[in-house]
């Protein structure tokens, strides 16, 4: 039924691409009420999305991060406010998307890589442009394509924006990117920061290697991204806002979930990359080793068994309040005969740990193995 429903949204895009003729782009928000009956239907399959995704679960509830991400589109599009919603969606996968009606969907994942404000400006500006341009009505997408994606396990609710997912057209890209670009420049932003959001999905998609079909997953349009906008920066002088404080400030809880999610799905190797990465271990909580520790014990390699001990020790120094870790020693501890040290950090887990913690009863258990 799903998949029906998409193709049949595809097939209406389609439809409504062949008799558009020259389009033109929104100018203000009072402007998108003057669309054409068939891009009217591609609105009302857009928001009939938006109610699947929402439905779904698959909206991440942060009032704080999505108000903040909100700000920063009004600063980039004052003359749109009201008209671009901008959420969080729940995957860790590098991502953003934007519907046919203005909404924005911005992954987790992609919000825990990105190191500050004006790198966040570049990606929300460029999906912007992709509405304000209407790319989803000007290019056609074919049921081909639709097919591909039914069967490589891509969530229903993210194919709302299958253009945006996989990239338009390279004309459509690069005028995204430009008028991204500009409004970044006007807002006040420092445009040199523009590209360095870019470089680091480049280097995970290739230490990865990424295969998704998803947008941000191609390497060479990365690239080719990371040029374009070093091209643009170069013509511009160095300054403007940053916002790594106020970036980090509302982020960092939303990392250290990404990190969670990932060791979940197994992704392990994500999250080794992140944290070996000193750049990039910087902009994580404390607590993020904890996670290490459990991704060097799942890839289960020479000597990860000793660096999953450094891992959690790390944590346990520097987030000496945050009660996963005590869990992970105290199994490090016990699998080595430490019956002391393991008695300690299992108690320590159920000091810190919440009352109706699911495995407080099996810890406990272990507690009463090694009397």
């Amino acid at each position: 039924m799903k998949r029906l429903l998409w193709l049949s949204f595809l097939s209406l895009l389609a439809s409504g691409c062949a008799t558009t003729g020259d389009v033109t782009a929104f100018k203000d928000a009072n402007d998108t009420s003057n669309i054409q009956e068939s891009e009217g239907r591609l609105w009302h399959e857009a928001r009939s999305y938006d109610t699947t995704i929402e439905r779904s679960g698959q909206i991440y509830e942060d009032p704080r991060a999505t108000a903040y991400l909100q700000g920063v589109m009004d600063r980039l599009y004052p003359e749109f406010k009201g008209k671009i919603h901008v959420h969080l969606y729940d995957s860790t996968q590098l991502n953003a998307f934007a519907l046919p009606n203005g909404s924005v969907y911005f992954n987790i994942g992609l919000l825990a890589r990105i190191g500050n404000e004006a790198q966040l400006a570049a990606v929300l500006g460029h999906e912007a442009a992709h509405f304000i341009e209407k790319h989803s009505f000007r290019e056609r997408v074919s049921a081909k394509n639709a097919s591909a994606f039914a069967v490589s396990g891509i969530p229903f609710a993210s194919l709302a924006a299958v253009s945006s997912i996989t990239g338009f057209s390279r004309d459509l890209e690069r005028e995204a990117d430009m008028k991204g670009y500009a409004r970044l420049v006007k807002a006040g932003y420092d445009p040199h920061e523009a590209h360095k959001a870019f470089e680091q999905l480049a280097k995970e998609v290739k230490a990865l290697g990424i295969e998704e079909p998803y947008f941000f997953s191609s390497h060479p349009r990365l690239v080719e991204r990371i040029d374009a906008f070093k091209e643009l920066a170069a013509k511009q002088k160095s300054g403007g806002r940053v916002g790594m404080e106020d970036y980090n400030r509302v982020v960092q809880p939303i990392r250290l979930e990404a990190l969670r999610k990932d060791l979940g799905q197994d992704r392990y190797k994500s999250v080794i990359l992140v944290m070996e990465d000193s750049n990039l271990r910087s902009y994580y909580p404390a607590a993020g080793y904890y996670y290490l520790g459990e991704a060097y014990i799942r890839r289960d390699e020479k000597n990860d068994s000793q660096k999953a001990l450094q891992a959690f020790q790390t944590a346990e120094k520097l987030a000496p309040n945050f009660a996963p870790t005590y869990k992970s020693l105290g199994m490090h501890y016990m699998k080595a005969g430490n019956k002391v040290r393991a008695r300690e950090s299992f108690n320590r887990y159920l000091t810190l740990a919440s009352k109706d913690a699911g495995d407080r009863a099996y810890v406990q258990q272990y507690i009463s193995s090694l009397k």
